[in-house]
């Protein structure tokens, strides 16, 4: 109406939606300020925030609990935005905080509820009596208990006042409710590059590389780097963001060459938050909320390179076991205040340290005189753990063993580069290397454990302890290693005989077969099976009565080997089949240097079993051996199995995909562990199987295929017809070559695959078959230096 206006006689409801919903409203007394404004977008934390958000809504006090540079205050952001449409939310920064008062304080401004002059948190606590909100209290590590009290008092006196509290420790108050932040997931080593442009960590980089370098795209040909540069700071989204920055300065390579040793100096993080300016501030923070006690163990703990339960925790950060009860306190008041990681496991739960803490932790330890004392220390928990190791080789399954034990590879590195070193232990050093033999060849580190072998000879001449037990078993780890890297030359022969030397000096039984045995391999290699069988049978000592049942059957197999070589069948036969009766697959874990028994003995007795016209036999036999001997995880064993028996029986057998399928798997094998002997065979198997199914023959990597020995004759025959390397230099045609083949050529023609046709009596038993079976052995007369594995 003119002059008196309008009104709506209706009652109006207002609903809002989406992200324009207003906040929920307060008194007038109490009116909180405005959420800070997120200036990043929050990457691979959506399930934090739901979780958080969940928890909240059921229960009144909830802590983000996490380490530094995790991202705790941004998950609880986002979920103050997702709760703000639902009820009030109020934002306290502890940061500057000191006391009791400092906190009521800075709730109250946060609150925009002036206190006055009367600063006491009862005050406060009135003023919230009938409040609803939500109240997150930001950074609480450093005045724990002074927030635990405030916690509880506003818990028990404000019946509608929830809390949301981020801590790098728990409150531990009465009805809290934990989220616990993991670091963002990295891509693994071998994930392919569209897994890796979807993993967490790799967004959050590439998006603030971005930002900082306007250029940067995650491509293709940088994506591997960018993977390798998350998963060495752990997806620690404050290191990540921290590289990002400094990227355009020192570049992706750069970044991921060295990078948590130097990232903690490098200063492009928030200049209006010190401690998140960079990793070493960061860590500083935390570093200083620690007893004396616990920085010291924290610094103890940098030393173990994979993760470590309790005990070996405690083990390893006190000098005795006077004050275990509390260093074990103090490990857990570390794994409280998110300084260590739990992880579970199936004996429990296991610790590790993140990279970043782990690189800031040591050099603390360096610079606090203790750091000598903590890695002898170290060192001798390395050497209890491979006495446990040892003692349950027997007693567990292939498999978890290997599960719990197969990690400690790094701690036993670690602990070599001390005990080796100036200041070390060297008697302790060899005793590590003889004791962690399994891991290094399980794991396929062959050329850092020759290296490891050599220099431990080295140690034990400078010591002038030669000629003794542990020589025995290092010079035996030489020949294994010689044999699968090499050939058979001058340095393995050298080094078995060294072994036959002091044997018959200290009157060690199992170290002179074991010798023998080596040396019986050689000559039959080399093509001399009568000496071979000669020195086999010479492995159990005559006259010896009281004989090991394991050495007994070590010496039976060797010559159930030799035999057949010389081809006396019926004999080989017969020994392999009682062997195979009574064999186990629990090899003694002394003896992982040497070949696997059981794997060995079966993939010999298979082939005799073939040349004897047992085909179904055999392939079942070998079959079963492959699958176990993939499982044992000895991968001497292995190849020699695939290249000697499986392979070979396989192509008998006439089954061409079988064949190539073991010979896929040989290569595979052989090329992990740097057999180049395995790897030429492999090639051959493979070569043969192919033409024999009619593929089409790619040409012969040449570099595969090493020059044939200076011993080696010319060979000529249907496989160098056949399979012959072929070449194509640079503007010619394809070349044949025939008159130098490798040395692998002798096998192929004395095991019978030499001509690239199926053989009519490939599938049957018929006597024409058998024919060709019984003269295999005969080959290695006119091929006596082509190299054959050692039974």
């Amino acid at each position: 109406m003119p002059g008196r206006g309008y009104r709506l006689r209706a009652d109006v409801t207002i609903e809002a939606t989406g992200e324009q919903a207003p906040e929920a409203t307060m008194s007038a007394e109490i009116r909180p300020l405005p959420l800070p404004l997120q200036i990043n977008r929050l990457i691979g934390r959506e399930s934090c925030v739901a979780e958080v958000v969940e928890c909240i809504a059921r229960h009144r006090l909830v802590t983000i609990v996490g380490p530094g540079g995790i991202g705790k205050t941004s998950v609880a952001l986002a979920a103050l935005t997702e709760l703000r449409t639902r009820t009030a939310v109020c934002f306290v920064d502890l940061t500057n905080c000191t006391s009791l008062a400092h906190v009521a304080t800075a709730t109250a401004a946060a609150l925009q509820s002036p206190m006055g002059q009367d600063t006491t948190p009862a005050v406060l606590v009135e003023r919230l009596r009938a409040a609803e909100l939500v109240l997150l209290i930001d950074n609480c590590e450093h005045l724990i208990d002074i927030a635990a009290k405030a916690a509880e008092a506003l818990l028990h006196s404000c019946s509608r006042v929830r809390l949301l509290a981020t801590s790098r420790e728990p409150l531990r108050v009465p009805g809290e409710v934990r989220v616990h932040l993991q670091p963002l997931p990295v891509p693994g080593a071998a994930d392919a590059v569209e897994t890796i442009a979807s993993n967490p960590s790799v967004a959050l980089f590439a998006e603030r590389a971005a930002a900082a370098a306007g250029g940067f795209r995650l491509a293709e040909e940088n994506a591997r780097q960018v993977a390798a540069v998350c998963r060495s700071l752990d997806g620690l989204p404050l290191a990540l963001e921290l590289a990002a920055a400094a990227m355009p300065m020192v570049g992706l390579e750069g970044l991921s060459t060295g990078l948590v040793g130097r990232l903690s100096l490098l200063s492009f993080g928030r200049r209006t938050l010190a401690r998140h300016e960079t990793l070493e501030a960061m860590l500083d923070w935390s570093f200083e909320l620690l007893a004396p006690d616990e920085r010291l163990i924290l610094g103890c703990l940098s030393l173990f390179r994979s993760t470590f339960d309790l005990a070996a925790a405690v083990q390893v950060a006190t000098p005795n076991g006077a004050e275990d009860a509390r260093a074990a306190q103090a490990i857990l008041q570390l794994a409280a205040k998110s300084l260590l990681f739990i992880e579970p496991s199936r004996q429990g739960v296991a610790y590790r340290l993140l990279e970043t803490t782990k690189a800031y932790a040591r050099r603390k330890l360096e610079g606090s005189g203790h750091a000598e004392i903590a890695a002898r220390r170290h060192a001798e928990w390395v050497g209890m753990l491979l006495d446990r190791a040892q003692a349950d080789w027997l007693r567990m399954d292939r498999a978890a063993w290997w599960e719990r034990y197969g990690n400690a590879i790094d701690d036993v590195r670690a602990a070599l580069v001390w005990s080796l070193g100036e200041a070390g232990d060297k008697r302790l050093g060899v005793r590590l290397i003889l004791a962690s033999a399994p891991l290094w060849l399980g794991m396929s580190q062959f050329a850092e454990y020759h290296r490891w072998l050599q220099q431990a000879l080295a140690t034990l001449d400078a010591l002038g302890q030669r000629g003794g037990a542990e020589e025995i078993q290092l010079q035996v780890g030489l020949c294994v290693l010689l044999f699968n890297a090499d050939r058979p030359g001058e340095g393995f022969v050298r080094a078995a005989t060294q072994v036959l030397r002091i044997a018959k000096k200290i009157g060690d039984p199992v170290a002179r077969a074991t010798a023998l045995w080596l040396l019986s391999g050689q000559r039959g290699i080399m093509g001399d099976h009568p000496a071979s069988l000669t020195l086999a049978q010479q492995m159990l000592a005559p006259g010896s009565t009281d004989v090991d049942r394991d050495l007994q059957h070590f010496a039976q197999r060797v010559v159930a080997g030799m035999t057949f070589r010389v081809g006396r069948m019926e004999e080989a036969a017969a020994i392999g089949a009682e062997l195979v009766r009574q064999c186990s697959d629990r090899t003694a874990y002394g003896a992982v240097l040497r070949y696997d028994h059981s794997t060995i003995l079966r993939g010999n007795h298979s082939v005799t079993l073939a040349v004897q016209g047992r085909l179904d036999s055999a392939r079942a036999l070998v079959m079963e051996t492959v699958i176990d001997g993939r499982r044992l995880r000895n991968p001497s064993s292995f190849c020699y199995l695939l290249s000697s028996a499986a392979c070979p029986i396989a192509l008998w057998l006439g089954d061409d995909e079988l064949a190539r399928h073991y010979a896929d798997l040989l290569g595979c094998v052989a090329d992990e562990n740097r057999f180049t002997y395995m790897a030429e065979l492999a090639a051959w198997f493979s070569r043969i199987a192919d033409l024999r199914m009619g593929k089409p023959l790619q040409p012969f990597p040449i570099d595969r295929i090493r020059p044939p020995c200076r011993t080696t004759r010319m060979f000529s025959s249907p496989l160098a017809q056949r399979c012959a390397i072929r070449k194509r230099p640079r503007g010619q045609k394809l070349a044949r070559l025939t008159g130098q083949l490798p040395r692998s050529c002798g096998l192929m023609a004395r095991i019978g695959c030499a001509p690239a046709m199926r053989w009519p009596g490939a599938r049957s038993s018929s006597g024409r078959w058998r024919s060709r079976r019984r003269r295999a052995p005969d080959y290695g007369r006119y091929e006596p230096r082509h190299r054959w594995p050692a039974w």
